[in-house]
């Protein structure tokens, strides 16, 4: 069946509009089939159920699970503590703060209504849903791991928002085909359309990270041990390894599964494990590019096996 990919950039207030998006993989492209803005929860509902055929992968940048009544969810406390060193961090979620907006929490009700078609969060469903958070999926697919300040803040005026809606802009051209909205003339927009138009940016952006991480590198975070959260991170990893003479190997890798494999069937393992079969993979940790990694493994060969057996058992 064939793949539908949604993003849902939703307003958490009641009189503004929510961004939408519908992707679907076109060869090496995303093609746009819809961009919109809806105002209500039951019209993005119905806007979807026109897919009901496909595979529908949905991504919402807006909590969709909000157990605490005051201060923030473990899913922003880990993702903070994981981004926090790309200068990127998620704003508090609560129910005492969401209902300031609205009476009724619209994601939450947004979310309950779509469990009540089947969607759940598991990319093993054909029907699946997750948060999402277009500054880390800008940040890790295409901004070089730094936040792209798009967003109105003060200090910043409306040229450099333009500025910077164009940089996000020229990032979405090169993962989906062409569309009128990556043909749009930004310097022309002008009040409400600059917010409309990062809106539907931002649903693009939604849509792209449930495409990337079904394919791709990413880490979840849950909620009463549900995965509920979910963004793209590097692919590269630094891992080691325990040979069956109790050594220990030290390497880097984009594909940690492939890699442990080579390790231990295939000639591509480096001849250090190719003689010391079977190994097991031991620790591992994400790093940020090719570079860092390389620089982690540098400094993990210099530690003293005690060392080693301390950062494995950490």
């Amino acid at each position: 069946m064939n793949k539908i990919f949604i993003g849902i950039d939703l307003a958490w207030g009641e009189k503004n509009l929510s961004g939408f998006s519908v992707l679907q993989e076109d060869k090496k492209k995303l093609k746009i089939l819809e961009i919109s803005l809806i105002k209500s929860i039951d019209e993005i509902i119905l806007a979807i159920q026109k897919y009901k055929d496909y595979n529908v992968y949905i991504g919402v940048d807006a909590p969709l699970v909000i157990p605490n009544q005051t201060a923030n969810r473990e899913i922003e406390k880990n993702f903070n503590k994981d981004f926090s060193k790309y200068k990127i961090s998620m704003l508090p979620v609560n129910r005492n703060l969401l209902t300031k907006y609205s009476q009724n929490i619209r994601s939450e009700d947004l979310f309950l209504s779509l469990s009540k078609l089947g969607f759940i969060r598991d990319y093993k469903s054909d029907k699946v849903i997750f948060e999402v958070y277009t500054h880390s999926t800008i940040a890790v697919c295409f901004n070089n791991f730094k936040i792209l300040p798009y967003k109105r803040k003060k200090g910043r005026d409306t040229e450099f928002i333009k500025e910077q809606l164009c940089i996000y802009q020229n990032y979405l051209k090169k993962v989906l085909k062409t569309n009128d909205i990556l043909k749009e003339n930004i310097s022309r927009l002008r009040g409400q359309k600059i917010k409309d138009f990062e809106d539907k940016l931002d649903s693009l952006t939604c849509a792209y990270s449930m495409y990337y991480c079904l394919y791709n590198e990413k880490k979840f975070y849950q909620i009463d041990a549900v995965n509920t959260f979910v963004t793209p991170i590097s692919p590269w990893k630094l891992y080691i390894l325990r040979c069956n003479d109790d050594s220990l190997y030290t390497g880097i890798t984009t594909n940690l599964n492939r890699r442990l494999y080579e390790h231990n069937n295939s000639s591509l393992a480096s001849k250090y494990t190719r003689v010391r079969r079977p190994v097991k993979l031991v620790y591992s940790e994400n790093c940020e590019n090719k570079s860092s990694a390389s620089k982690r493994e540098y400094e993990i060969k210099q530690l003293s096996r005690k060392e080693k057996l301390e950062l494995i058992n950490v």
